[in-house]
């Protein structure tokens, strides 16, 4: 399932979770996910992005955005092993197709070195010591700044090179399906707004409706080179949890009895 934030995505998820017949996975938020071995990490990682817009440097966000994707291998094949179907908010060959190019275009390469060490201050130093120990097994060195730029590099290239390339870092395969959760800008803008956590540093209705944009390219192209991946929309306007969640439901049903 994927989307702009706000539109309900989340929401749908636990609702189907707690059906118990669909496996499901939180590409971002591993901590949301019952019974996730990786939920301490991911709440780490979580406090490391809000530290990250706190700075407000697209390179650490990238960083950190980086470090969560690399949970979901590990996830999915748990999530698989059940033999269930296997649902998930975000994927890491999908959405990062919309998200880096735009966050490319927001980057500076100013000198970054108060600002990285800003950073890391932010953050609970029992917290900052396990993010810095995940950023050296993942990327192989513990500098935020070089592991976000190598991030974004990524998202300047075609997208059918992007999308290998970012397969072969995340270590995973396309989905069968993509579930776009559609909703006008103005709407997911005002759900984000009442949202506990807070507000991060992409919710903007700028940057939302030049996402929701770049969904609809990207799921276009995909349709036109991966006819293998299925893609089905989901109108979120105005509808109810109960009402979204009947349809991810059918279209479920759809895509099974297709295979």
């Amino acid at each position: 399932m994927v989307g702009i934030d706000g539109v309900g995505k989340t929401t749908v998820l636990r609702r189907i979770h707690e059906a118990g017949d669909v496996a499901v996975i939180h590409a971002i938020r591993a901590q949301d996910d019952p019974g996730s071995p990786f939920a301490g990490l991911s709440t780490k990682l979580a406090e490391a992005s809000a530290a990250a817009d706190a700075v407000g440097r697209v390179h650490l966000k990238a960083a950190v955005f980086y470090l969560q994707l690399c949970l979901y291998s590990a996830a999915e094949r748990r999530a698989a092993a059940a033999g269930r179907t296997v649902l998930a908010d975000r994927h890491p060959l999908i959405d990062p197709l919309v998200y880096l190019p735009l966050l490319g275009r927001m980057a500076t390469s100013d000198n970054p070195d108060a600002d990285v060490a800003d950073w890391w201050q932010k953050q609970n130093p029992a917290a900052a010591e396990a993010v810095r120990a995940w950023l050296h097994r993942c990327f192989g060195g513990v500098d935020p700044w070089a592991a976000g730029a190598r991030l974004l590099e990524v998202g300047v290239k075609p997208r059918r090179e992007m999308l290998d390339e970012l397969s072969r870092m995340f270590g995973v395969a396309p989905p069968d399906a993509v579930l776009f959760f559609d909703l006008p800008v103005d709407e997911a803008v005002s759900r984000t707004r009442t949202r506990t956590r807070g507000t991060e540093l992409h919710e903007t209705t700028e940057f939302l409706s030049k996402a929701r944009r770049g969904y609809e390219q990207a799921l276009d192209w995909l349709g036109a080179h991966r006819p293998d991946i299925a893609i089905r929309r989901i109108d979120c306007s105005g509808r109810t949890v109960r009402a979204v969640s009947d349809q991810v439901r059918q279209v479920l049903t759809d895509l099974d009895g297709r295979a």
